[in-house]
């Protein structure tokens, strides 16, 4: 996965970047005179710090324990509770990341930096990083899950910094820690190594927060969860958890849903992944189970991390992720079978996001060839052709060909280069892993007998501090500065005064949901209502900054997400036939294979 970038390509894009990153963190380092500030906590006492932020006051506690440190024989094991203390801790240092490896794509480029772990790595990680106004009393509380695969993350990345939110919004933030890769999701359907162990540490972690956030000033009856890619697909998984009922009323999902293909296994194939793993770290050489799983346990970190990407995974896969079917979080009932027959909690409201450009950050990861490049690539129809099917291999030849059809444009000439087709690769590759499953989570959610408020937005806001070539939009993970704030405290960065202002309403449209289930800001001009998505009215909010440009907008992505869902259905038809121990049979999938035949035939 690693990659070089030449000096002639993207390296003209690093010192202007890296410039501004060291006078951020500079900034975050001084915020303002920090002095301390003391909590007490039903378990024990907390020594923070306070800021200022804009003008306003802001209570910061950072790395507090929310469970006892998953090491030595709780490897692998589920959370447990963290006990009372006696003196009063220190918490004015950031968490630190759970083990993990890092994206060494190009070790001076911010663009791939940014992602990677800025505190120290360890087992002992879970710890939550806190934000609170000034006398806050009673405020609603906002739970930020990050992304990464499920492999990487860490909740004190510069862009997650909580305190413009919590001073803009006046809200509680909270960022939770979770483990990852094979210590948060290796899964041998044993109960020492029973899966989705990173699922139970954000379970255990709201619990943490139902029971202690008074302390803080926050209300634990008025939750939201918000998160970005695999912490979107995370709020999903919770809305299916029976253990997570009740512990929060709000979610907000940024580019991400259980359904993406990249978020979720089933059984059989986690534990395959799994035994991979167990086998590039030397722990299968057993016939006894308990011996291997000793074997993990003492086995150093740093062989699962130096071997983690070395499990067979296609495109757009990633090595360890959630289980749909385990003993503990999920409970026994498969999530497949229960996100698609609508068992989930409904008395929750639901903020779903698009970005334009979901694929791109992909594409320069996964094919090179084209998309490692300065400028935008040029692409032949046989081109475009051989991307689709390098992308989606594992897929028949029919859903190829009915991919390329759908995307294709008649009217360009066979052999002329087109920066046309790289756009539509972009696209295409956002629409299946990403976007398309969060338009039909979304379509799910509208249904008549779901009470909760559904919101869709779309975003289409370029950063001036994206270090990427401008070809590459607005790619996965960019609104995420904006709902943060970044752009309102950040003054090294030269955000424009267009992006200033759309982040700020970005702030209280975030923040507004937080508090009432429905986003909204102050003094709104009629297009910046925000249109509740029901069935019969399918609108979205286009987030973009400049004069009327956050408006409502039709639905989109019609045609293509319909293909794509025919092929969702193919695959869940096969998951359900082998769980059933069948042979998937031709008979069985001849309706949904006919459903391909319209696409190719217009």
């Amino acid at each position: 996965m690693a990659m070089e970038i030449t000096s002639d390509r993207l390296a003209s894009f690093f010192p202007a970047n890296f410039a501004r990153l060291s006078c951020f963190l500079l900034l975050l380092l001084l915020g303002g005179v920090a002095s301390d500030t003391i909590v007490q906590t039903p378990l024990g006492s907390l020594r923070g710090q306070t800021i200022t932020v804009n003008d306003k006051v802001v209570r910061t506690f950072l790395g507090v324990p929310f469970a006892e440190p998953p090491t030595g024989k709780w490897r692998f094991m589920p959370p447990q509770p963290k006990q009372p203390w006696n003196v009063t801790k220190d918490a004015t240092t950031l968490s630190p990341a759970c083990i993990q490896t890092r994206d060494d794509y190009n070790k001076s480029f911010w663009g791939s930096e940014m992602w990677n772990a800025n505190t120290p790595t360890s087992e002992d990680c879970l710890y939550v990083n806190i934000w609170t106004p000034a006398g806050a009393n009673g405020l609603a509380v906002m739970v930020w899950l990050f992304g990464g695969g499920y492999y990487y993350g860490s909740p004190s990345l510069v862009l997650y910094d909580g305190r413009a939110l919590a001073a803009l919004g006046n809200v509680v933030v909270i960022n939770i820690n979770y483990r990852v890769g094979p210590f948060g999701f290796m899964y041998l359907g044993h109960p020492q190594v029973p899966g989705n162990m990173g699922m139970l540490d954000q379970q255990i972690a709201l619990r943490w927060i139902n029971q202690n956030v008074k302390a803080f000033g926050g209300d634990p009856a008025k939750v939201t969860l918000f998160g970005e890619s695999a912490g979107a697909a995370s709020i999903v998984a919770h809305l299916i958890a029976p253990a997570s009922q009740g512990l929060f009323v709000n979610g907000i999902l940024q580019s991400g849903s259980l359904d993406n293909k990249w978020s979720m296994d089933t059984p059989e194939h986690a534990y395959d992944k799994s035994m991979q793993m167990a086998a590039l770290v030397d722990c299968n050489r057993s016939t006894s189970v308990s011996e291997n799983i000793e074997c993990l346990r003492k086995a150093p970190v740093e062989k699962f991390t130096e071997q983690l990407w070395n499990i067979k995974l296609n495109f757009l896969e990633f090595p360890l992720v959630t289980v749909s079917r385990d003993n503990g979080f999920f409970s026994k009932e498969d999530a497949f079978s229960a996100l698609r027959a609508g068992r989930l909690n409904k008395d929750v409201n639901i903020m779903i996001g698009i970005n334009h450009d979901e694929g791109n950050f992909w594409l320069i990861y996964n094919i090179p060839k084209y998309f490692e490049s300065k400028d935008q690539p040029q692409l032949t129809r046989e081109q475009y052709r051989e991307c689709i099917d390098q992308a989606f291999a594992s897929h028949s030849l029919v859903v190829r060909e009915a991919a390329a059809n759908v995307y294709a444009d008649q009217a360009c000439e066979q052999g002329s280069p087109s920066n046309f087709y790289a756009e539509q690769i972009n696209q295409m590759i956002g629409d299946y892993f990403f976007t398309c499953d969060s338009i039909w989570l979304s379509d799910l959610f509208a249904q008549n007998e779901y009470p909760g408020n559904v919101f869709i937005y779309y975003f289409d806001q370029p950063s001036t501090a994206n270090p990427w070539p401008k070809w590459t939009g607005v790619m996965h993970a960019y609104e995420i500065e904006f709902a943060f704030g970044v752009p309102l405290y950040n003054t090294t960065a030269n955000y424009t005064s267009n992006e200033r202002s759309l982040s700020r309403k970005m702030v209280q449209y975030w923040s507004s949901f937080a508090k009432t289930g429905r986003p909204a800001i102050s003094n709104p001009s009629k297009s910046e209502i925000w249109p509740q998505y029901t069935k019969d009215n399918r609108k979205w909010l286009y987030l973009k900054g400049g004069k009327d440009e956050i408006k409502a907008i039709d639905h989109r992505k019609e045609t293509e997400c319909k293909m794509w869902r025919s092929a969702r259905d193919i695959e869940y038809q096969l998951f359900v036939q082998a769980a059933s121990q069948y042979r998937p049979t031709t008979l069985l999938l001849l309706p949904l294979v006919l459903c391909f035949a319209v696409y190719l035939r217009n």
